[in-house]
């Protein structure tokens, strides 16, 4: 049994395009360790993140993004237990908000 958390929330001003690109790349990296997938779509300054992994795990990096000053509007949508994480294959990736939208039809 794994846990998935989707959240929204928007990103403050002053955070730039490369500063995202080096947050994905490190947040994919510890992600990975940790036995975290997902999904994570930005668009604009909005942000629409779905998190899967063991409980603890995902409850721990979705509360140090609440804490982080990056975001704002920090909004849990789905705080559910999943047989298994809709996203093995991908790791944690970044893709556009369609794709984000279709992923939640999927699973």
């Amino acid at each position: 049994m794994s846990l998935r958390i989707v959240y929204v929330s928007t990103l403050r001003p002053g955070v730039t395009d490369e500063g995202l690109d080096d947050l994905v790349e490190k947040a994919a990296a510890f992600n990975k360790a940790r036995g975290i997938t997902g999904i994570l779509a930005i668009e604009g300054r909005r942000v629409c993140q779905i998190l899967e992994g063991g409980d603890a795990e995902v409850e721990a990096l979705f509360a140090s993004i609440q804490r982080d000053p990056r975001h704002s509007g920090v909004i849990e949508l789905v705080h559910i237990p999943v047989e298994r994480s809709a996203f093995e294959a991908w790791g944690m990736v970044r893709r556009p908000m369609i794709d984000m939208v279709m992923a939640a039809y999927d699973t």
